[in-house]
């Protein structure tokens, strides 16, 4: 899904947008489940990479995926990785996370310069609670946790309205089931091309797929060590 799922590619081409702007070299990928974002990284860039994942089935197909890549088994709700990297990011995460405040504090501790993260805002569907989600996020609730873990938040925007959301969001909880999940086949992967270019007509900034970049204060960082 994160390689053929038309909002997974989204995500990710701005991800690439953003972290080419920002002039780093050492990225760590908390949650990098099986390693999409990390290979595309690796492909548009000499970066030393890093992912960590509780997933031990997960982090062996990222290696397969980048086997130049640095893996680490960690829950960053609970601990956090020796050094800092100059941006920390969490794709589509944070709302797995019943502790978020403490994930956010650890993130904050391993970073040198940026944080980013990308999540969800908006009414929680069904079919999000189904796959784990904990909490959707508002624009306020993000900043703030952002900003009490010691990350400066210099941007925050969303994405896909209206075609994603609420339109697909929205009609795919009519579907039995819910949206798609497991293995896709041919004719799905070929809907999620069409919205893929569909999805590229939604109106920039607005939309419940959240993304916020911060800096950190290495002051106020330190002070949320053991959060």
């Amino acid at each position: 899904m994160q390689r053929v799922g038309p909002v997974h590619r989204h995500i990710q081409r701005d991800l690439l947008r953003v972290v080419r702007g920002l002039g780093v070299k050492t990225i760590l990928d908390v949650g990098c489940g099986s390693g999409e974002n990390l290979a595309a990284l690796a492909r548009i860039g000499d970066y030393e990479l890093t992912g960590t994942d509780l997933s031990s089935e997960a982090l062996a197909i990222t290696q397969r995926q980048v086997p130049t890549a640095r893996l680490e088994t960690l829950d960053v709700q609970r601990d956090r990785l020796p050094g800092t990297f100059d941006l920390v990011m969490s794709i589509q995460v944070l709302e797995h996370l019943p502790d978020d405040r403490a994930a956010l504090a650890n993130m904050a501790a391993m970073s040198s310069r940026y944080v980013f993260a990308s999540t969800m805002a908006g009414r929680m569907r069904r079919s999000e609670a189904r796959i784990g989600h904990v909490r959707n996020y508002t624009h306020a609730d993000l900043r703030h946790k952002m900003e009490e873990a010691g990350i400066s938040v210099r941007w925050m925007r969303g994405w896909g309205c209206p075609f994603y959301s609420p339109l697909y969001r929205t009609v795919a909880e009519w579907r039995p089931g819910g949206p798609p999940a497991g293995t896709i086949s041919r004719a799905q992967q070929a809907v999620g091309a069409a919205l893929y270019a569909l999805y590229r007509l939604n109106v920039p900034g607005r939309g419940d797929v959240l993304s916020a970049l911060g800096t950190v204060s290495r002051e106020k960082a330190t002070a949320t060590q053991g959060v």
